[in-house]
């Protein structure tokens, strides 16, 4: 009886197995593919192609060759949306008996899916024909009659995609197509008005692994509008690259910003409406081309509203490296570029840690710096994301920048935000240039900091106008175009240039200079522009020009002369050009008790170096103390004009804490040829004759007219060949034998 069983058994096995080897041939598939075409272009209302269908027995499936699927209407026919060399159908055994081949599984291998969203912002794949109306009831069956079968329903236990590629291009931000490989994916238990699973993985363009998952309930499907389908799922980011998502959040990344980022969020997707919860860390960020060193951490609450793709920012936090930032607003991210309005809120945040983050923001620091202090934020960020407005408020405490080449202290500055910025502080302290009382508007522009217009207390005075540095080089360059009125001239040129305790008094001026903010002496070295300056009620330290001027004009006897070590100025005025802290004036005047200077020439503002040709004249009073016109003899190096003043043209040379004077030669040759002097009045115009003091007589007769070179002679000169004999000794001639 046993032995009867098994071989009954064994005879069906071999029937089953005779039957699945010769139902190849018993059953032309192929001949169900025009139906399975038309059926399938007509839910898809797309151009669906077919290749031969052939059948396999083990497993029982059949085999497609080639499945090509057209664009919508509206979209460019090349290239299609879909196309896959190799689809794979496994089968109901029955259904093939019956000749209504019932496909269970559909495996994929190698497919190829063109996303296109064109200018209007509707995407390729977003609409399909709605399915035929649910037809009515059907009356009840006659007496005797069987009713007709309901039409099956198409469902699928399992859908396999294998290395599948994704393309993806933009015609609405015009970004360049993108191209996704590698994508695997499973999808089970599909029926029509029922949710299935979804399990996906890709691997993004470039390099490590690059890896996007998503797990999730999927449906039913929206006929029509596929994009509204609802999900509800898992989203893991393993070290993908924040660009290569670019084409997915067009115009939300701005240009030369990349991250290599892993997370993971919930993702649940309901009509127009999508909500996503997770965390993100971001690493090897780099933000407008410039590095972040420190990871950015993430945790966030997002709810995105299509088809406007509005992202509301339901709470939010990052960590830049230990600084907390609290997010809260919206992102239209439809618009192109992205628009912003987003509130940031931070208390209490460390500079250090911040200072890393300088680059995002344009601002470059040196190799080396250092920066101290705390920030206080609260700040809205609205406008598009390539040029954001921010408006709020600032605090930073303490500041101190410093190392490299900057030097810069602040214990209290203050910013309301308004797009730009108005600045408060009670001090700003930069290398050695003390700001008090600083009220600015300010403006960030590619690592340009502009303060226009910036007041403030400055030494003691005054200080008015526009202050600009450009923090991109390692030392940052500064441009000042003010006004300046009651400075304290000593602390300015100490903390500009190397003339520390030099010359004092209270400053006056006007200027545009530009210098690197470094040392004193440094700062000094990169000095250019111009400057018209006024000192009054100074003096000129450890050099008294009286005495000088005694010395070369060969006279004594003024107290003004004697003792002082320096030389008061009721008033020091002019201009100057400077060049790479070298200072050329053509018009520099001093009104002294004693008289009246003017110069020309070059002081050196580095090495305190001076080459300047100086006229002084004595007023009348002072130059009859010490002789009048009858000073010195026939070679005498002081001229005296008509008004009785002394005229003493000088060469000052040497450095300014020591400098030497001599007689300059040229301008008493000149003076004598033009028979013109100055008045202490205008020392820096000839203007009057010239009377006595060539020839040292004292009445001032022949030798007076004759030292004023072509004058009459008068009564009473006993001498006159020895005039003219002093007056070409004065132009080094020799004196003709009798």
């Amino acid at each position: 009886m046993r032995r009867r069983l098994i071989l009954v058994l064994a005879v069906i096995v071999a029937v089953v197995i005779i039957i699945l080897l010769i139902l190849p041939s018993l059953i032309d598939i192929d001949k169900y593919r025009p139906r399975i075409q038309a059926e399938a272009q007509e839910k898809l209302d797309r151009p669906v192609t077919l290749g031969k269908l052939t059948l396999h027995v083990f497993p029982l499936s059949v085999g497609i060759a080639g499945v090509t699927i057209g664009q919508a209407p509206g979209f460019p026919s090349q290239p299609p949306l879909a196309t896959a060399s190799n689809v794979s159908a496994s089968v109901a055994f029955w259904s093939l008996l019956r000749g209504e081949p019932q496909i269970k599984s559909l495996q994929l291998t190698r497919p190829q899916i063109e996303l296109i969203q064109n200018a209007n912002g509707v995407w390729n794949f977003s609409s399909t024909k709605a399915p035929a109306q649910t037809p009515a009831p059907a009356p009840p069956p006659a007496a005797g009659k069987q009713p007709a079968a309901a039409p099956t329903q198409f469902t699928l236990d399992k859908v396999t995609i294998t290395d599948g590629q994704i393309a993806v291009t933009d015609l609405k931000t015009k970004q360049p197509r993108a191209v996704y490989d590698h994508i695997d994916a499973k999808l089970t238990d599909f029926a029509p008005g029922q949710p299935f699973n979804l399990n996906l993985s890709a691997h993004l363009p470039g390099q490590g692994k690059q890896l996007l998952s998503l797990d999730a309930k999927v449906g039913p499907l929206q006929t029509g509008n596929a994009a509204a389908t609802p999900i509800d799922g898992h989203v893991a980011l393993e070290e993908a690259s924040l660009a290569s998502l670019g084409h997915f959040f067009s115009g939300a990344i701005p240009n030369k910003t990349d991250a290599v980022m892993s997370g993971k969020a919930d993702l649940k997707s309901t009509g127009n409406s999508i909500t996503c919860k997770g965390d993100l860390t971001l690493k090897q960020v780099v933000i407008r081309d410039s590095k972040i060193s420190d990871p950015i951490q993430a945790n966030y609450d997002l709810a995105i509203t299509r088809p406007q793709d509005l992202v509301q920012i339901k709470a939010g936090e990052l960590k830049l490296g230990t600084i907390p930032v609290s997010l809260s607003g919206t992102i239209d991210a439809g618009a192109t570029p992205s628009n912003l309005n987003v509130r940031l809120n931070t208390q209490g945040a460390p500079l250090s840690d911040l200072a890393h983050l300088t680059g995002a923001f344009g601002v470059s620091l040196s190799p080396g710096t250092q920066v101290k202090g705390t920030l206080n934020a609260d700040v809205m960020a609205k406008g598009p994301m390539s040029d954001p407005q921010f408006l709020g408020s600032l605090a930073l405490k303490n500041l101190d920048i410093s190392g490299g080449s900057s030097n810069v202290r602040a214990p209290d500055l203050n910013m309301q935000l308004h797009g730009g910025a108005t600045i408060t502080a009670s001090s700003i302290t930069a290398q050695d240039i003390v700001l008090s009382n600083v009220r600015a508007e300010a403006k960030l522009t590619d690592g340009v900091i502009r303060l226009s217009p910036l007041t403030a207390d400055l030494f003691g005075g005054k200080e008015s106008g526009t202050w600009t540095l450009d923090t991109r080089p390692a030392t940052p360059l500064c441009t000042v175009n003010a006004k300046l009125t009651g400075v304290d001239t000593n602390k300015l040129l100490s903390a500009t240039s190397s003339l520390k305790n030099t010359l004092y008094g209270s400053l006056a001026a006007d200027g545009n200079l530009s210098f690197a903010l470094s040392s004193s002496t440094n700062l000094a070295r990169t000095l250019n522009g111009t400057v018209g300056f006024n000192v009054a009620d100074g003096e000129l330290k450890n050099v008294n020009i009286l005495k000088a001027l005694s010395a070369v004009g060969r006279f004594t006897g003024t107290a003004a002369a004697q003792g002082k070590s320096g030389t008061p100025l009721k008033r020091l005025s002019g201009n100057l050009n400077i060049r790479n802290g070298v200072a050329n004036t053509n018009d520099l005047v001093a009104t002294l008790d004693e008289g009246s200077l003017s110069a020309k020439g070059v002081v050196n503002l580095v090495d305190q170096g001076v080459n300047m040709h100086m006229t002084a004249v004595l007023t009348s009073g002072i130059s009859k103390q010490v002789g009048g016109s009858a000073i010195g003899g026939y070679l005498n190096s002081a001229l005296a004009n008509n008004k009785g003043e002394l005229v003493i043209p000088v060469l000052v040379t040497g450095n300014l804490s020591n400098p030497t004077f001599s007689p300059d030669v040229n301008a008493i040759a000149e003076m004598k040829l033009k028979n013109l002097l100055p008045t202490s009045g205008d020392p820096g115009k000839l203007t009057t004759g010239i009377i006595g003091s060539v020839l040292g007589n004292k009445a001032g007769g022949l030798g007076g007219v004759l030292g004023g070179i072509g004058g009459k002679r008068t009564e009473g000169d006993k001498k006159p060949q020895n005039a003219i004999d002093s007056i070409l000794d004065t132009f080094g001639k020799k004196k003709k034998k009798q």
